[in-house]
């Protein structure tokens, strides 16, 4: 893989360019040598915790200025879906925090939250990360997909990296409702490939001078890598130099980080850039 060929970056967040509320090292060299490359970038994180504006705010605050059409997050991706396959204001009934729940509102669905069953038909269970889970809200959920609502996964990722080490991440909540409905659900988020189709269409990008960085090797990687897209992948997130060596899926490109990512992009000709 060629660095000078790089014109767009579709980039993941955590364990990339932040764990929980701290900034990586390099964060601020690394977007001043893509800024100064002239290349491109979107965010595309399976994390659906936040809306696009919270992260925005959260970008903001790291001193990264970027826009709405820049922000990909599985709980967007699943929007699109269910808006495609349903029609803007079917009824859902939504698991998960602020970043799926106020992403379908915003997106004109009819949302059913919390432990009470909802007294109309639901289309859908979309199901994102739940810090606050209950046994109530597992059982709406789990009656509603085994009356014949699509359950539909933001994601599956088991983990996430925090300063304090790995916490569960929405495949604690996915595998509860798995469990207890013996249905698989519709998975969205990395690495299906509607996140991915998305940055590309709104960066009017091409495969071949786009890149994704990413530190999981099962969404970031897998996911880019089935569409084509060039991969590089960083050990500053939840894979290990080790887990990286053994295992079969492998990036074009490996970095410890975005601060040696950045200093190896500031080392190629900016003439090359477009050649």
């Amino acid at each position: 893989m060629d660095l000078s060929r790089i014109e767009n970056l579709l980039i993941d967040g955590d364990g990339v360019l932040w764990r929980g509320e701290k900034a990586m090292p390099g964060l601020d060299h690394f977007f001043d040598v893509i800024h100064a490359r002239g290349i491109r970038w979107a965010l595309l994180t399976n994390n659906n915790t936040r809306t696009v504006g919270e992260y925005l705010v959260k970008l903001a605050g790291f001193g990264i200025e970027a826009d709405s059409g820049q922000v990909f997050s599985s709980s967007t991706a699943t929007a699109d879906y269910l808006k495609k396959k349903y029609g803007p204001g079917a009824a859902v009934y939504a698991v998960g925090m602020s970043g799926v729940i106020e992403t379908l509102q915003d997106a004109g669905f009819r949302v059913s939250t919390g432990e009470e069953m909802p007294d109309h038909e639901v289309a859908a269970v979309a199901v994102g990360m739940d810090r606050k889970l209950t046994y109530e809200k597992a059982t709406v959920a789990m009656r509603l997909i085994l009356g014949g609502a699509e359950f539909v996964a933001t994601n599956t990722d088991g983990t996430y990296p925090t300063p304090d080490g790995l916490s569960p991440g929405t495949g604690l909540v996915i595998g509860a409702l798995k469990g207890s409905t013996g249905i698989e659900p519709t998975v969205i988020g990395k690495p299906e490939a509607a996140i991915f189709e998305s940055a590309l269409d709104a960066l009017s990008a091409g495969k071949e001078n786009t890149a994704m960085l990413g530190d999981r090797l099962g969404t970031d990687i897998l996911g880019a890598q089935r569409l084509g897209i060039p991969t590089i992948g960083v050990l500053s997130g939840v894979t290990t130099p080790e887990q990286m060596a053994a295992s079969s899926i492998q990036p074009d490109l490996v970095f410890e980080s975005i601060a040696e990512l950045a200093e190896a992009l500031a080392a190629v000709p900016a003439s090359s850039h477009s050649d």
